[in-house]
């Protein structure tokens, strides 16, 4: 083989390497762009749904309303008048002493 064609055949391979480089890049550039759009699209269905059922009392879909019971605020359903806790709500009802308790569940009940 002579030396132009021993060049030409290094040449050759050097530009197939890049070549491929480059359409493994373009391949990592659209694969991110699509798990972007995913995301997007996941995030924006995560709104929808919160848009949608935001303060509606998950047993029966009634409007609920928030009610604040000695420092305590809860979710209250104005039809079945369910009674619901945010996370940690009733983990702190749980840690008030015995008769902050009773004086919290009354005034739950209305007495």
């Amino acid at each position: 083989m002579t030396l132009t064609k021993h060049h030409k055949k290094h040449e050759e391979q050097w530009i197939r390497e890049q070549e491929q480089k480059i359409i493994e890049a373009m391949k990592k550039k659209k694969e991110e762009k699509i798990r972007q759009q995913l995301c997007k699209e996941e995030e924006q269905k995560r709104k929808e749904l919160k848009e949608l059922h935001y303060m509606h009392c998950p047993k029966c879909g009634s409007d609920m309303t928030e009610i604040c019971l000695d420092e305590i605020i809860v979710d209250r359903c104005s039809f079945c008048e369910g009674i619901f806790f945010d996370k940690g709500e009733l983990e702190e009802l749980l840690r008030k002493k015995a008769e902050q308790k009773k004086s919290f569940f009354k005034k739950l009940i209305g007495f």
